[in-house]
């Protein structure tokens, strides 16, 4: 064997990509379950507790945008084109214990805070502003 197959054969083969996901809510409505398509193995059915739902996408959100700074990416100038329009049950804009300005949003039964710049409040004010005007 050649030094190159034999490294090759002790490698772990890439772990399946994730192609798909649907999912649907309990009928009591305490769970969410999903159903998670992969690349080159069956399905895995994966049940949420509505109470873990925050804690899900905040992770997902934050490993997201660890990859995002690791691979260097440049800030998109518009959505993403798979973005769903998801309804808002509050919007909160404050400051932590730190003094550090947030955005809180919730979202059905989760409550999502992001950090951002005191200068960016001034945008999302006039943001607020034009979309709130009758054309």
């Amino acid at each position: 064997m050649i030094a190159d197959e034999t490294q090759a054969t002790l490698e772990e083969p890439e772990p399946p990509f994730v192609i798909d996901v649907g999912g649907e809510v309990a009928p009591d409505g305490k769970a969410i379950g999903l159903r998670i398509q992969r690349s080159a193995q069956g399905p895995i059915d994966l049940c949420l507790r509505i109470q873990d739902v925050q804690y899900m996408v905040s992770m997902m959100l934050a490993l997201g945008c660890e990859a995002k700074r690791l691979q260097g990416l440049p800030e998109p100038e518009s959505p993403p084109n798979g973005a769903i329009p998801l309804p808002l049950s509050a919007i909160n804009i404050g400051l932590d214990d730190d003094n550090k300005t947030f955005l809180m949003l919730e979202v059905g039964a989760a409550a999502l805070m992001f950090g951002m710049p005191a200068a960016m409040l001034e945008e999302v004010a006039l943001s607020a502003r034009k979309s709130a005007r009758p054309s």
